[in-house]
Parts: structure tokens; sequence; C-alpha cells
């Protein structure tokens, strides 16, 4: 399967980065994406038996957790300092994707209309304090 990184934040928004047989993320002339603010050799992406580990010199978040070896699935978010990465395996959905979730059902509606009621009562007290007896309106 071919994949690839997009950069979700920052500079590298939009971009996309094919990992292919392997790719290092870093400040090395030589790194496949580059910035000054990581270590030279920050981390690495590679293969290993048709799946791809995550190797980490420098401090990395997978799906929010601080890791240093870790293997990755599609639609994991990588974090990496100020950058920000989507795994994507072209094709196909992130497992989170597909899984399912449960229906919210009509709880849901009740929570708009209770915000709904609050709003309203808010206005008529207003309308009260300031137009109710003794206010502005004269007798």
């Amino acid at each position: 399967m071919n994949y690839r990184l997009k950069g979700a934040s920052g500079p590298m928004t939009g971009r996309t980065f094919d990992i292919g047989d392997g790719l290092t993320i870093g400040s090395a002339p030589d790194a496949d994406i580059r910035d000054a603010a990581l270590e030279s050799r920050h981390a690495r992406i590679r293969v290993d038996d048709d799946a791809l580990v995550l190797e980490a010199d420098g401090p990395v978040e997978v799906n929010g957790e601080a890791v240093r070896r870790r293997a990755l699935e599609s639609g994991d978010e990588l974090r990496i300092a100020t950058l920000r990465f989507v795994l994507q395996a072209p094709g196909l959905k992130p497992a989170r994707v597909l899984e399912p979730v449960e229906a919210a059902g009509s709880g849901g509606r009740w929570g708009w209309l209770l915000a709904a009621g609050a709003a309203a009562a808010a206005g008529a007290a207003g309308w009260w304090f300031l137009l109710g007896p003794g206010g502005g309106a004269a007798g």
C-alpha cells in the first residue's frame, strides 16, 4: 500500500509526502520533510513487514500520545513540534472513520430547545427590568 503524510498545519498545510520505503523528518539537509526547529533526525517512518513504524529521537505525538516507537495506521495524526500531519493510505478510509458511531437520537434536540428557552427567558427578564413596573413607561 502506498502511504503518504498530509500536512495539516503551519507551512506544511495541504502538502503531501509519499512515504515509499521510508521517510525522514528533521532539520538535516537530506531530510525528506525539513524544518529548522527540529532535531537533525527528529523522526523516521519506515516499512517493516508491510507495516509502517514510527521511530522518534525527538518529541513526537501520535493521536495525542507521546511516543518514541509505534506502529502507524491510516488516519493517525502525528504532531512534531509545531507541525501536524495525517497519515493517509490513498483510497482507504481511516479505521476510525469506519467504526460505527452511536446515533444521537432525540436527546440532542432537547439541548437546543433548552438553550432557546433560556435565551427567551433572559430576553423577557431584560425587558421586565428595563420597561416593567417603574421602568421607562409612564402610566
